[in-house]
């Protein structure tokens, strides 16, 4: 097929193909309407022709009866299916029916109309009467009787509630003579309020609903506005939306308790509820003591009339039309019902939105910085939710994330941290990933065993990260934010944007603290340091590139930030609130934004990038981050660095591990014999060692001290094979085992020995008691004697477990005590160095004497307090935690906290040896 110029005819645009689907679209939505205008009239007329019908008197009985009846028979069954069609299921049963008690109608789907009543015809029959309810303004009840007013709001929320699906009906309450009628819907405010809140009693209270209606309203219309729709229901059909609820606003005893505040809001709302999924369900009361400048027939007069008197009913729609009232519902009824609701709530979920969908085409990663970092977190309807962190025009150079435990704060944290590492090279971004919750999220982002890879942009993982190291994380940020200070300054610069993409200019971070209220939340001198370091980290960090997430499930009730919460958040004008309780939304958002407090599944976010204004209310949904999937993608990442050193990853309660540490440094010596051994990791960002210098001078040597045997093992193999691999030719070592055969330590020594062993060292190993003493004797005699072959270690493990070590033995006039105290006295000068574990202090001077032979290296494990201030002073304190040592030379104000090493297994051997080799 060819067109008029005989070309040949393409396929249509995407423009074309969207406006002939929405043109479409358009057309269902007015043939839908118009179904149900035809519906409703023809309902009317139904019920009119049979109220019409007259009754059939005895008199003339034999000529009307058939006619009356011919007459039901005809309009009755059409007006009870066009009632059926118009409020489906629950929404036009009588109170009575069994089906109430079923479970094959709840949350059929949302119903635009309501029963009202039913019309009485003839001896048997019953015709329900419905009124359109959703999607108008509402209703205005007037009663001769509040009793039967309140029954009529109570049964037809209840009815909505149950047709709905769930979470596409909420159902707000305002109840200011506290009557209770709300309390059909318990069980369902009781399990999920976000469905049918607590009725409101205060005026504040209704200010609170209000304001969130109105929030709900302004929102709802930039939405249909860029969307390019008229209406709720057209907004819906093309988002598909389930978390964008139907709002019904029921009022008891209206005007009661509203003040001229709330009239204007209510009017305001009134004006344009029909088009934006609002509606009201009123019940006037005219005897109501009215507020100064309350008008009440200003709103009223927007709402169709419901009248009841005598218990008959009367709607706008169908005038001179009296239906009877229903009865009220059974309680155990309504229970029954909230409780199917709430189950069906249960099971909702929300449309999945694969991470993979928001990622850019692989032609497109690493692209170079320029003014922002960017990423996409999810989805607002159709349109992609951007994180943009720039430091400028206008500046957004951080990120508040809250949200209650299980909401999707963890997820929220990955998406946005991979999705920036597929579009920004590591040469570009560094990030510093810390959480202080004990999780584990972030530890398949660094290596592991069995796991090669890591994502290549982490230079440091905190993973279990405590206190102290994440204020070691903030200095050294700090040290960095001073050294790119100078740089700048230098170059007349003021801005990281300023400078040219290339070599020269330095990468951005993205520092990321989850649960950092950890850091600040005990009342001491780190907590002060920490908010110190954290204010200045957001207030200078945006022109020098580094942009910060604060993540928490709450920050209420830290001390620190309450004095330092507009100092730190006043930086930080990203905010995503999760959901959340309407207190910790306030304090996410900002006060008054309880928008995270609507929100219904897990996964649903608050995206707000002015300091949480109610203005700027973002409703994402964020997507949803596959662990293969991401595991994929470091790999990938991983392999398109080539080269890249692994993070520094640092885990609470946990040690070191040598065989890492051994990537990133190596054991030195500084020549004339002296060694500077590995006693174990810092806290800290820097992944040198703490080292002991080694020297052949009397004092030298290493005493550990404490319980604890994997980590006294740990610390003597650090000790030991850094040693071994920095000494310029193999040493010898003697290894004297007191612990005897003990399983937790069994494999640790085999593998040390090994090591040592590979490394082309001399390894004697003593373990047998009464052997011992024997060659404790024989290495002092030697040291005496000049006779050491070359550099010896002794390697002392379990030192209080050797018996009879203060015995004199038979035949000598001293112990093995005595023998040890003069090769730890002695020895260093004759080449022979001691590293040794007691568990006490105290017994280590029984055994070397007071001085303690002169050795000037403690290193505490768990320790007692009194033992560790007789060494390093009464102003220490050690909180002698598992996996953490104390090291005392003497000539340091403050000993350094040290991680001692784990002891090595068997398969790490080869890969040690192999990474020295290399």
């Amino acid at each position: 097929m060819t067109d008029e110029a005989g070309g040949k005819h393409g396929p249509p645009p995407p423009e074309a193909l969207e406006a002939r689907l929405r043109g479409l679209a358009d057309a269902v939505d007015a043939l839908a309407a118009q179904a149900r205008r035809v519906a409703e009239v023809e309902h009317q007329r139904a019920v009119i022709a049979l109220r019409s019908v007259p009754e059939a008197t005895p008199d003339a009985r034999s000529v009307v009866e058939n006619a009356v009846q011919e007459a039901i028979d005809s309009h009755a069954p059409v007006a009870s299916r066009l009632a059926a069609d118009l409020a489906p299921g629950l929404a036009s049963l009588n109170t009575a029916s069994p089906a109430w008690q079923s479970r094959e109608y709840v949350g059929a789907g949302v119903a635009a109309h309501a029963r009202v009543g039913e019309l009485s015809v003839g001896k048997d029959t019953t015709v329900p009467v419905v009124a359109p309810l959703l999607g108008t303004t509402g209703w205005k009840v007037t009663s001769d009787r509040g009793q039967t007013a309140h029954r009529l709001l109570q049964s037809t929320a209840l009815r909505l509630i149950a047709s709905a699906e769930p979470f596409r009906l909420r159902v707000d309450a305002f109840d200011p003579r506290l009557t209770g009628a709300m309390g059909l819907l318990g069980h369902l405010t009781t399990k999920y309020p976000q469905l049918v809140p607590r009725a409101g009693h205060t005026e504040e209270q209704l200010q609170i609903t209000l304001s969130g209606l109105v929030d709900v309203s302004s929102m709802r219309a930039s939405r249909m506005a860029q969307l390019g729709h008229r209406s709720f229901e057209q907004l819906l059909r093309d988002t598909g939306r389930v978390t964008d609820p139907y709002r019904l606003l029921v009022l008891f005893d209206y005007p009661a308790g509203v003040d001229a505040r709330a009239q204007r809001d209510l009017i305001r709302l009134a004006e344009t509820a029909a088009d934006r999924g609002i509606c009201f369900l009123v019940h006037h009361d005219p005897a109501a003591k009215i507020e100064h400048d309350v008008e009440p027939a200003a709103f009223l007069k927007m709402l169709a009339p419901v009248t009841i008197s005598g218990g008959r009913v009367e709607v706008a729609h169908l005038p001179g039309i009296g239906a009877r009232l229903d009865e009220p519902f059974e309680a155990h009824v309504a229970a029954g019902l909230c409780d199917v609701v709430a189950e069906l709530a249960d099971r909702a979920v929300l449309p999945t939105i694969e991470f993979a969908g928001t990622l850019p085409d692989r032609a497109d990663w690493w692209q170079p910085v320029r003014d922002e970092l960017s990423s996409v977190i999810g989805y607002d309807d159709r349109t992609p939710a951007e994180v943009r962190l720039r430091s400028g025009n206008p500046a957004l150079p951080h990120v508040l994330v809250g949200g209650a435990v299980g909401q999707g704060k963890s997820n929220l944290l990955l998406v946005l941290i991979h999705g920036l590492a597929a579009r920004y090279a590591p040469g570009d971004l560094e990030m510093y990933l810390l959480d202080f919750k004990h999780g584990v999220e972030f530890s398949a982002l660094g290596p592991a065993v069995g796991r090669p890879h890591w994502l290549p942009h982490v230079r440091v993982l905190g993973v279990h990260s405590d206190r102290p190291f994440g204020l070691a994380v903030l200095r050294h940020l700090s040290d960095e934010l001073a050294r790119r200070s100078e740089v700048f300054k230098a170059q007349g610069l003021a801005d990281i944007s300023e400078l040219p993409a290339g070599p020269d200019r330095p990468p951005r971070i993205l520092v990321v603290l989850d649960e950092f209220q950890v850091l600040l939340e005990d009342d001491d001198e780190l907590a002060d340091e920490a908010a110190k370091l954290l204010e200045r980290l957001v207030r200078l960090g945006r022109a020098y590139g580094v942009h910060v997430v604060l993540a928490t499930q709450t920050i209420e009730g830290v001390k620190r930030l309450a004095t330092r919460r507009d100092s730190i958040f006043g930086q930080v004008p990203y905010r995503i609130a999760l959901k959340t309780t309407p207190t910790d939304s306030q304090a996410i958002l900002r006060t008054g934004n309880t928008a995270a407090a609507e929100l219904q599944f897990r996964g649903e976010a608050v995206l707000n990038a002015n300091f949480g204004s109610p203005d700027d209310n973002q409703h994402i949904l964020v997507s949803f981050a596959d662990r293969d999937l991401l595991d994929k993608l470091r790999h990938e990442l991983w392999s398109k660095a080539e080269s890249s050193r692994p993070p520094r990853v640092f885990n609470l309660a946990e040690p070191a591990r040598l065989a890492e540490t051994v990537l990133a440094t190596r054991p030195r010596s500084s020549g004339a014999g002296t060694v500077h051994a590995w006693a174990g990791l810092p806290i800290a960002v820097t992944e040198e060692p703490v080292t002991v210098e080694v020297r052949p001078e009397p004092g030298a040597g290493v005493l550990v001290l404490g319980d604890g045997a994997t980590d006294a093992l740990g610390t003597l193999s650090g000790l030991a094979i850094s040693t071994a691999v920095a000494s310029p030719a193999p040493p010898r070592f003697i290894v004297i085992d007191g612990t005897g055969g003990e399983e937790s330590t069994s494999e640790g020594k085999s593998a040390m020995v090994q090591t040592l062993q590979r490394l082309g060292c001399a390894v004697e190993l003593v373990d047998h008691p009464d052997a011992i003493g024997e060659r404790l004797f024989a290495l002092r005699d030697s040291i005496k004697d000049g006779q050491v072959p070359g550099p010896t270690y002794l390697i002392g493990m379990g030192m209080h477990s050797v018996p009879r070590m203060t015995l004199h033995v038979e035949g000598r006039f001293e112990s093995p005590a005595d023998a040890l105290q003069q090769i730890v006295k002695d020895g260093p000068s004759r080449g022979v160095i001691t590293f040794a574990w007691w568990n006490r202090l105290h017994v280590c001077t029984e055994h070397l004497g007071f001085k303690r032979a002169n050795v000037a290296v403690h290193l505490f494990l768990r320790h007692p307090q009194d033992g560790v201030k007789s060494v390093a002073g009464p102003l220490v304190r050690w909180p002698s935690e598992p996996h953490r040592g104390l090291l005392w030379d003497g000539l340091h104000p403050e000993p350094p906290v040290v991680v001692p090493f784990a002891p090595l297994r068997f398969d790490e051997v080869d890969r040690f040896i192999g990474q020295v080799a290399g």
